[in-house]
């Protein structure tokens, strides 16, 4: 409060006292970093003189050794043996050498053992006036960050009472530490942001390649070799099929438009009673049959306005993998029932990545009118095809299916692409894909639940 009311007044006064503390501090601290050089000195001084008096202590026991070997050596001859009675002047010698050499030894060992003393206690006396030192500048250290911090704060007290709005502002995110969680914000934001776009570049080049080089799916065929089933027509709205002599016609109920008057027509209440789950999960159920030689029955989409159809006929030995969403009617011999087999590849990368688990194969011969949203392509697979997952209609069962990176980078990296597309290698067979699928005709993907249901039919090959 006084900074605020009288600040000129207040805060020199603060300061003064304050620098007067620092100067108080500053010359203990100067006569501890004296004492510590001096210490130092001193020390250097010790050590030099033990070291030297460690050589001389070197020197003067050997000298002591050799001289009492010698005289050991004069007193264990048999001359002396027999006159030990009497001393020879040349053994008064040698033990007056023996007390000079080893008296000399006692007294550079003692000098040693005192200079080892006066070391040590001047080590002890530069390591405590480094530690005053440091106490000292730490103190001043203190002071010195006092005096910045009263300073702060009488600038931050001056704001509260008599500052503007903004600087009222800027103080109060100071406090509260808005600066920093905007940083920590911003960095998370920023980390939030770039993630995608590295996991996208991580699957383009490092997991894209690997899932490429995996083996293709190849499912197994009853023939050696394989008969080619020929091209369809191309897509109307309607189609007519006319029935042979011993066929009969399988039609969904919202697909059969007109028929003849003639023709007997009954239920068949699933396509293949092996494969109850499959013709129940894809509407194949409730089908209108339909039997008499040279019949004509118009199937076309009674509520898809958009849906196209089309007639791909298997010839006897031809069999191709075909989901059984898009069939919408079949026509087969009476007495030999169209043949439908699965085959599961639960080992293979590709059927994970591609969601197709397995694989539902009709046998020829048959005739299929297959149905897709703005119509139904059959072509040539030749030097391979790419296209989009949920384009995938059917391929001949001789062919080899996998996945492959989409064509190009930066349509997948700004989200407009997906990251895998479906692949069938070269060969002589035949590709089915619809033109328009129903989640591209709708704009959206379904979610929740009604996707799980999705996701499990594709899986299942549905």
């Amino acid at each position: 409060m006084l900074a605020i009311t009288d600040p000129d007044a207040v805060l020199p006064l603060e300061r003064k006292r304050l620098r007067l503390g620092w100067v108080n501090q500053e010359l203990p601290a100067v006569e501890a970093a004296r004492a510590a050089v001096a210490s130092n000195g001193a020390t250097l001084t010790a050590l030099t003189d033990l070291r030297a008096q460690q050589a001389r202590v070197s020197q003067a026991i050997p000298r002591c050794n050799a001289a009492a070997r010698e005289v050991r050596s004069f007193e264990d001859r048999w001359r002396w043996r027999l006159r030990k009675w009497w001393d020879s002047d040349e053994h008064k010698a040698l033990i007056v050498l023996r007390e000079q050499r080893c008296a000399t030894a006692r007294q550079t060992m003692r000098q040693r053992d005192h200079l080892l003393t006066v070391a040590r206690s001047r080590i002890e006396a530069r390591r405590q006036a480094n530690a005053a030192f440091e106490r000292a500048a730490v103190a001043t250290s203190t002071i010195e960050r006092v005096g910045r911090d009263l300073g702060a704060d009488a600038a931050k007290a001056q704001i509260e009472w008599r500052g503007s709005l903004p600087q009222k502002l800027r103080l109060w995110s100071q406090r509260l530490g808005l600066p920093s969680l905007l940083r920590q914000a911003a960095i998370a934001l920023a980390i939030v942001i770039a993630v995608p776009f590295l996991i996208r570049i991580f699957c383009y080049f490092v997991l894209a390649p690997a899932a490429m080089r995996r083996p293709a799916i190849r499912l197994r065929i009853l023939r050696d070799v394989s008969v080619p089933i020929p091209l369809a027509a191309r897509s109307t709205t309607s189609v007519s099929v006319r029935l042979a002599s011993g066929e009969e016609l399988l039609v969904r109920q919202d697909y059969l438009q007109t028929t003849s008057h003639a023709g007997r027509k009954e239920t068949q209440w699933f396509l293949d009673w092996r494969h109850l789950f499959t013709s129940l999960a894809s509407g194949l159920a409730f089908l209108t049959r339909i039997r008499g030689d040279g019949e004509v029955t118009t199937v076309s989409a009674v509520r898809d306005p958009l849906a196209e159809v089309t007639i791909l006929t298997l010839p006897e030995g031809a069999s191709c993998v075909v989901q059984p969403r898009a069939l919408a009617a079949v026509a087969q011999p009476i007495h030999r029932r169209l043949r439908v087999t699965t085959q599961w590849r639960l080992g293979s990368l590709n059927a994970w990545l591609t969601m197709q688990l397995r694989y539902v194969i009709f046998h020829g011969p048959a005739r299929l009118v297959i149905k897709g949203g703005r119509g139904v392509r059959v072509e040539h697979a030749e030097q391979g095809r790419i296209f989009g997952q949920d384009q995938l209609v059917g391929f001949s069962a001789d062919l080899a299916y996998s996945v492959t990176r989409t064509e190009t980078f930066w349509p997948y990296f700004f989200g407009r692409e997906q990251l895998l597309k479906d692949r069938v290698e070269a060969g002589s067979g035949v590709l089915i894909i619809e033109e328009a699928p129903l989640s591209v005709r709708r704009g959206e993907v379904r979610r929740g639940i009604e996707g799980l249901v999705d996701a499990s039919m594709k899986a299942f090959g549905i």
